[in-house]
């Protein structure tokens, strides 16, 4: 999506090797990223992701505000969740603010499709359609997505720009670099076992938006 003052992209991330993990149990682990814009930080992405047999949950939540002085001026916040059985979406929920807009989507696995709502009346479409979660290095190998913030179907781009390193709390990592563009390009490294570590995007007002690890 793109707003005025920045474009911001939720991400679900399931990692557990960095700093910045609370574990709750032996299943579920919790990911913290901080929202940069040019280097100073406008908000916050904490994921869960939880293991349960052949199921998979992952919840994130992302939440951005940008000010000017003491005026907020622009107001990001979402909440999504999927449900994921042997590799396959079963469930996605997700509610968005975009400042003061509210979009709501779900997607639900029936009878061999996945029925999607959004603004708009209910889509069925093919069982193996994913969201645009980046957590997901699954995501590099399509060209249709789902947008989790309002339930449409985006075409997707990717490039691959190559391997890559970067300093991860103050560690070289071996990564590779992917651009990934629907309406606009966001840059996403993943580590050696397809894991995200980084995006970095340029909202509508030139502006660096980086999430990064914490």
């Amino acid at each position: 999506m793109q707003v005025s003052y920045a474009a911001v992209v939720p991400l679900a991330v399931s990692i557990g090797i960095f700093g910045g993990v609370a574990r709750a149990g032996d299943d579920m682990t919790t990911l913290n990223f901080a929202v940069m814009r040019n280097g100073a930080k406008i908000g916050t992405n904490s994921i869960s992701f939880g293991k349960r047999g052949p199921d998979e949950t992952v919840q994130t939540e992302t939440h951005v505000a940008i000010g000017f002085g003491f005026l907020t001026i622009y107001k990001f916040d979402q909440s999504e969740t999927e449900l994921w059985t042997d590799g396959r979406l079963v469930k996605m929920n997700s509610t968005t603010d975009d400042n003061g807009t509210v979009h709501r989507s779900n997607a639900v696995a029936r009878d061999d499709k996945l029925v999607v709502k959004g603004e708009g009346a209910a889509k069925e479409l093919a069982p193996t359609l994913i969201p645009l979660s980046l957590w997901n290095s699954a995501v590099t190998e399509q060209s249709t997505v789902i947008d989790p913030r309002d339930g449409t179907i985006v075409s997707l781009k990717v490039a691959d720009r190559g391997d890559d390193e970067l300093v991860i709390h103050g560690r070289p990592l071996r990564t590779h670099h992917y651009e990934i563009t629907t309406t606009f390009p966001q840059d996403v490294w993943y580590d050696e076992n397809h894991r995200l570590v980084q995006v970095e995007l340029k909202g509508s007002d030139g502006s660096t938006i980086r999430y990064q690890l914490v």
